[in-house]
């Protein structure tokens, strides 16, 4: 899925997620939306280490789209 700032994610979990995000941080600036996708991957990450020890493939696919060089 191609989105609004044209990088992919191949997972339809991790595409859903992002389309969500970029809905919720419509209006308020691009900087606070990846701020937002930041730190649900972050928490997803954690959730995932903390219940299995094991971070699925589309949240690293979310962790990886949302990564710090986008914090412009």
């Amino acid at each position: 899925m191609a989105t609004k700032r044209g990088k992919r994610t191949a997972s339809p979990k991790a595409a859903e997620i992002v389309r969500l995000v970029e809905a919720l941080s419509t209006g308020v600036g691009s900087h606070d939306g990846v701020v937002l996708g930041r730190g649900i991957a972050d928490l997803l990450r954690d959730a995932y280490r903390a219940k299995q020890g094991k971070v699925p493939g589309w949240v690293r696919q979310l962790i990886a789209y949302y990564g710090r060089k986008r914090a412009r």
